[in-house]
């Protein structure tokens, strides 16, 4: 059963890793690891089909050039929403989806690389670790002592809640693009 008519198997399959890790929210910090990976792991293969997909493929320059500049999309989440943005003109709608996907990311961060704690890159500017720290306490509801992040089962539900609506909008959208592309090349920068 598809959970939206416009997504693709692909999609569908994200979406049901993601709330199968909701299970088990005892183990929050895994969760919310588990989950962006498995997002991660989605919009990374998206980008890969449209690449595919794309007109510039056709030619030996044209594959040369995505071949050397496939890595750069994968190295963070910016570099991602920019290539969706701006090699294929899918723009993540609400807005405020993809700001709080990020602080998602963010929260993924401090797991990987502060060990629950706000990384030195999160708190090198004051006014951005202010910003940083109020709005993952007020819209993912993450605990802050300090630089000690405590992820709670709300924050969790909250954050497997973000990713799982940033899959289904990339999967419409991407859905959109792939089947106008049936009838076109895949856009192209002008």
């Amino acid at each position: 059963m598809r959970v939206d008519g416009l997504i693709d198997a692909d999609a569908e399959l994200t979406v049901q890793r993601i709330a199968s890790a909701l299970v088990d929210v005892t183990h929050a910090e895994s969760v919310v690891m588990s989950a962006v990976a498995t997002t991660e792991a989605y919009v990374d293969a998206t980008i890969q089909r449209l690449v595919d997909e794309a007109s510039v493929q056709r030619s030996l320059f044209g594959k040369f050039m995505v071949e050397r500049s496939t890595a750069g999309f994968k190295q963070s989440w910016v570099s991602r929403q920019d290539v969706l943005r701006d090699g294929f003109g899918i723009v993540i709608e609400p807005q405020k989806l993809v700001q709080h996907l990020t602080l998602v990311v963010e929260i993924r961060n401090v797991l990987a690389h502060g060990d629950g704690l706000l990384t030195s890159l999160q708190t090198a500017n004051w006014s951005r670790a202010i910003e940083l720290r109020r709005n993952l306490e007020r819209k993912l509801g993450v605990l802050i002592d300090g630089r000690r992040v405590t992820i709670t089962q709300n924050s969790v539900r909250i954050s497997t809640r973000i990713l799982i609506d940033y899959v289904l909008a990339l999967g419409a959208a991407t859905a959109v693009l792939l089947n106008d592309s049936n009838s076109k090349s895949l856009p192209r920068r002008t």
